[in-house]
């Protein structure tokens, strides 16, 4: 096997990043975006801990399966766009902002709590994306989801 990887590496790369562009629905620049975030966050959600003394496994094995929820969320976006007769990534991308809203919040409320200073103008323009994007849906007290609209 090890041999097999050596000589077909390449092959073994392509086909995964293939596989992985497929689920995801392509490289566009909302994916790039949401991808620089999630990691962002998670630096800086480190660094922060570390510098504060309140480093915790418990809270990043937590945040590492929000983000990994995130993901399967974006993969059923994806999937859910593919049955629709326009073919546009509507739910994705929707999916997408609103997770760039999220992670681009957390990565901000990190740097600000250690010290770093925001520009007004990018905590606006995260706003803006949030408006695009909706609100959370919310769970009732049984975990099911509430449904706003009205009931015939």
């Amino acid at each position: 096997m090890k041999q097999f990887l050596q000589m077909h590496s390449d092959t073994v790369f392509a086909f995964l990043m293939t596989g992985f562009t497929f689920v995801f629905g392509g490289w566009d620049k909302a994916f790039v975006a949401f991808c620089m975030f999630l990691v962002l966050d998670i630096l800086t959600g480190m660094i922060k801990g570390a510098s504060a003394g309140e480093f915790s496994s418990r809270r990043m094995r937590k945040g590492f399966k929000t983000k990994a929820g995130y993901l399967i969320v974006i993969i059923i976006a994806t999937t859910l766009d593919r049955l629709m007769p326009e073919s546009m990534p509507v739910l994705r991308t929707l999916c997408l902002w609103f997770y760039i809203f999220v992670e681009g919040t957390s990565v901000l409320e990190n740097l600000a709590q250690m010290g770093v200073p925001i520009p007004k103008v990018i905590v606006e323009r995260l706003a803006v994306i949030k408006g695009k994007s909706g609100d959370e849906a919310e769970l009732d007290s049984n975990g099911h989801f509430k449904n706003d609209s009205p009931k015939k």
